[in-house]
């Protein structure tokens, strides 16, 4: 947490009658009880509330803190008293000039990204050189981003932190979280939709599955988990959300996420149960998020390997 400068103190020393004490400073403190600034973080922000939750955090950290907000990716005036500057996707090169004007080092990519305009992917004069060296493009959505956060690390010299390292109690842990547990029916469908998500994963096609009926209904697509949930239909009723990270993936961005949103789509889909992959899995908002699950009677989970033969946590 950022110090107040001030001056050393100590004991205040009589060395004869002619000489006053030093009269202490009410705001000082003792230089061994001090912590050293933390030094500034850039948030790259896409939309959804983790990159909120990040500068919350900060601030009450005392961690001064810059937002780069990708535009069309959220709203940029929800980062009150914070310094925040609007981007285009594809202006890589223009982010990284600003961050470094602020000299920061310590970086952290979070929050959604939707699929924009076409107009908001044209690359600056930094991201057609770094697309032309690595052709990232066709490497899928895991290849591209673990290109781009090497070329920040050792080409930029920034360092790149993952979200659960500012905020580790974002990780979901193990086993049952709401006032519901999983049943038996969930338990089956959930060691289903486990190997669902991890055959999606591996494809590079998504993180989450709908399971019902023992068996994946729904899988997620490029529009993300939301709109998977609401074309999912009539099939998903009953059943249960389940995200995996992928596997391979790169762990510092992009790790499954859930939130008090999700609840309510998935109430609003009529599933019965909302489970994603312990410690490597966020859940934002957590007492919010089991707050509305439970007054919805929705289970909501976090699933270990021992969930893959059908029995829950």
């Amino acid at each position: 947490m950022s110090p107040t400068c001030s001056a050393i103190t100590s004991r205040s020393w009589k060395l004869s009658s002619s000489f006053a004490p030093i009269p202490r400073a009410p705001s000082a403190s003792p230089w061994w009880r001090m912590r050293p600034s933390l030094p500034r973080l850039g948030i790259i922000a896409g939309g959804g509330l983790l990159p909120e939750i990040l500068v919350q955090r900060c601030h009450a950290a005392g961690r001064p803190v810059f937002v780069a907000a990708l535009k069309g990716q959220g709203d940029a005036g929800r980062f009150s008293g914070t310094e925040v500057e609007t981007f285009r996707l594809g202006a890589v090169g223009g982010i990284i000039k600003r961050l470094k004007s602020l000299d920061i080092t310590d970086i952290v990519l979070s929050g959604a990204v939707q699929r924009p305009r076409a107009s908001e992917l044209i690359p600056d004069l930094w991201s057609a050189r770094f697309l032309a060296r690595t052709k990232a493009l066709g490497r899928g959505d895991d290849g591209l981003l673990t290109a781009i956060l090497t070329a920040l690390e050792d080409q930029e010299g920034f360092r790149v932190l993952a979200p659960h390292d500012l905020a580790p109690d974002l990780l979901t842990p193990a086993g049952t979280l709401s006032v519901q547990a999983l049943s038996r029916e969930m338990a089956r469908d959930l060691a289903a939709g486990i190997a669902g998500a991890r055959a999606h994963g591996r494809r590079d096609a998504g993180q989450a599955v709908i399971a019902a009926g023992g068996r994946v209904v729904a899988w997620e697509g490029p529009q993300g988990t939301e709109a998977m949930i609401a074309a999912a239909g009539l099939e998903a009723r009953g059943g249960i959300l389940v995200k995996a990270m992928k596997p391979g993936q790169e762990p510092r961005v992009d790790l499954p996420a859930v939130g008090p949103d999700t609840v309510d789509q998935a109430v609003a889909a009529g599933l019965h149960g909302i489970s994603v992959e312990a410690g490597r899995s966020l859940t934002l908002d957590r007492d919010e998020m089991i707050r509305r699950a439970d007054a919805a009677g929705l289970a909501v989970h976090g699933f270990t390997d021992g969930d893959r033969d059908g029995g829950a946590a």
